[in-house]
């Protein structure tokens, strides 16, 4: 028995180096490895590794990622090109779109949550989504001349920048959010606006908050209050939401008190409005009913 095994061990020592591997041949094996891994980055099918993701993100809330091409840089994550973020429902227009957005994965959780960045109408986002569709928003910046929600709302020259952060869940359909969310307007204005034929005076506004929640197809304005050159507003209510592509509906009231910077006009207005009467405190209070972009007022 002996003898078998030292016949073995001396048949499988032919197959050993008889010189120990030297630092050139390992700095070799080692420069061959790398350039496999590199070759193996650049040429992974990275496009269906995204497209599960987000075809799983799809299955399970409703929201979709829309890209044209993806590419991979180890260092910070996907590149996604002419990306596009589309609410549950039949809605086209993206809730956020831009050229390029930055998208990376977790690296424990099958990918989730995805933590995602980049730039878009003037000025900068970024987020994270969960699997289950949890979505959590912080833009910077966002000019709102840029962006195609707002500036649908009213007819005029759209100026300021918005920031803020939403955190929203639940999926299907838009009337299954819940969520909660501050945003801020800095310089914001409404110059040359037309509203059912009629003109709108020039707005503008140094600063303006907002707090919101949304439950059950409903956005809940906590608080929106706007400081201005020509007017103080406040506005508080209701926004329906029955779906992502049809006009949002609103119920709510408004408070106006105008300036001495106010245009010449627009207390008259106001007035005419409030059934020919002037508030002893000077703020005109409203209630603003029916579609965004049909807004009404009594």
């Amino acid at each position: 028995m002996g003898s078998a095994l030292a016949s073995f061990a001396g048949q499988f020592g032919r197959l050993l180096p008889r010189r120990s591997i030297g630092r050139p041949s390992l700095g070799y094996v080692a420069w061959t490895i790398g350039w496999f891994i590199v070759f193996l980055v650049l040429t992974f099918p990275h496009d269906l590794v995204v497209h599960h993701w987000t075809d799983e993100l799809a299955r399970q809330s409703g929201w979709q990622i829309r890209y044209d091409e993806v590419w991979l840089r180890p260092w910070n994550g996907y590149h996604l090109s002419n990306a596009r973020l589309l609410a549950p429902g039949r809605d086209t227009e993206p809730w956020l779109a831009a050229k390029e957005v930055v998208f990376r994965p977790s690296l424990i959780g099958g990918g989730f949550p995805f933590y995602f960045s980049g730039e878009a109408y003037g000025g900068d986002f970024s987020g994270s989504v969960e699997q289950s569709g949890g979505l959590a928003i912080f833009v910077n910046g966002l000019r709102l001349a840029s962006y195609p929600r707002i500036t649908s709302l009213l007819d005029g020259k759209w100026g300021g920048e918005l920031s803020g952060e939403i955190h929203a869940s639940g999926g299907g359909d838009m009337k299954n959010l819940e969520g909660h969310g501050k945003l801020g307007l800095k310089s914001a204005s409404l110059t040359q606006g037309k509203a059912a034929g009629f003109t709108v005076p020039d707005l503008h506004f140094a600063s303006g908050d907002a707090e919101f929640e949304m439950k059950g197809g409903r956005l809940d304005v906590r608080s929106l209050k706007l400081a201005g050159s020509e007017v103080d507003a406040e506005l508080h209510g209701q926004l329906f939401v029955v779906s992502a592509s049809a006009m949002p509906v609103t119920n709510a009231v408004l408070t106006v008190k105008p300036l001495p910077g106010a245009p010449p006009g627009f207390e008259p207005l106001l007035t005419l409005l409030n059934h020919n009467q002037k508030p002893p405190g000077g703020a005109y209070t409203f209630t603003v009913y029916g579609p965004l972009n049909a807004l009404r007022v009594r």
